[in-house]
């Protein structure tokens, strides 16, 4: 869940983790709620890397999004941003805004070099061609005659999407999620539509609210389940967001009008008390 804390210590196994690398563990292990911190590498050994690893752009960025899951909606809020070109230092506030009340330990600058790495955005200057094209020559100036080489100024350096990152943009149908889920869960249509109706509120819902709505329900005692269960299978959808509260999105509303024929006779009964 996105309220959840992390007691990460940055020690040698840490610094080996890489998100990116084909393990070859089964498709279903989506490396759970792990958001160790990998240090950002070079454009240089980015390019090796891309160079000896055989799986295509599209396998790359899938495998990435399946170990960095926790991660999922700020790497595609990431994606959606740079559409447009956008500065390094644009691109920063961004994702300090998408995990203001999500912390994590990746910043901007991991989670871009992540994502160039897997083949999603790219890095360009300011007429659209490859950043790691450009070269800087120092320029020759002379001081009392003599001449020095001097720094040129750095090329302005922007983010832009790929085209396989675009597909993977494309491919993110929350909707479609939620739809199935509700689909797949019919026997548990009404706790949904208590969650969602309970996050609709104007301040949103608190965890424990949330619990003493629905760990009691005859529903979820056999097999017994728990409200940060449905909790996380509709913030996987989308349907709902963390902002020091639970909060209902418009893809969650949408999931009310999906519930809008079914009855939860144990929210009426709270009404009339």
């Amino acid at each position: 869940m996105s309220d959840s804390t992390f007691d990460l210590s940055f020690d040698s196994e840490l610094d080996e983790f890489d998100p990116l690398e084909d393990t070859g563990a089964d498709d279903d292990d989506e490396g759970g709620d792990c958001t160790a911190i990998s240090s950002a590498i070079d454009a240089p050994a980015q390019q090796l890397d891309a160079e000896s690893d055989s799986r295509t752009p599209t396998e790359r960025i899938d495998d990435l999004f399946k170990s960095m899951a926790p991660r999922r909606k700020v790497l595609l809020g990431i994606l959606s941003f740079v559409q447009e070109p956008q500065t390094a230092e644009a691109v920063n506030a961004h994702v300090d805004k998408l995990q203001q009340d999500n912390f994590s330990v990746y910043t901007a600058a991991n989670l871009c070099s992540l994502l160039e790495r897997a083949g999603a955005i790219e890095r360009i200057t300011a007429d659209g061609q490859p950043a790691d094209d450009t070269v800087n020559e120092p320029k020759t100036v002379v001081v009392d005659g003599v001449e020095y080489l001097e720094a040129a100024e750095p090329v302005e350096v922007f983010w832009r999407i790929t085209e396989p990152g675009q597909a993977k943009l494309d491919s993110d149908k929350p909707i479609e999620r939620l739809r199935a889920l509700l689909e797949e869960d019919a026997a548990y249509a009404v706790i949904y539509k208590r969650i969602l109706t309970l996050c609709a509120a104007e301040n949103g819902a608190a965890t424990p609210d949330i619990n003493g709505k629905v760990d009691s329900d005859p529903l979820v005692q056999k097999p017994r389940l728990y409200a940060p269960h449905f909790v996380d299978k509709l913030e996987q959808c989308d349907a709902l967001e963390w902002r020091k509260a639970w909060f209902t999105t418009e893809t969650g509303k949408q999931g009310l009008e999906m519930l809008a024929d079914v009855v939860d006779e144990s929210a009426a009964d709270s009404k009339e008390d």
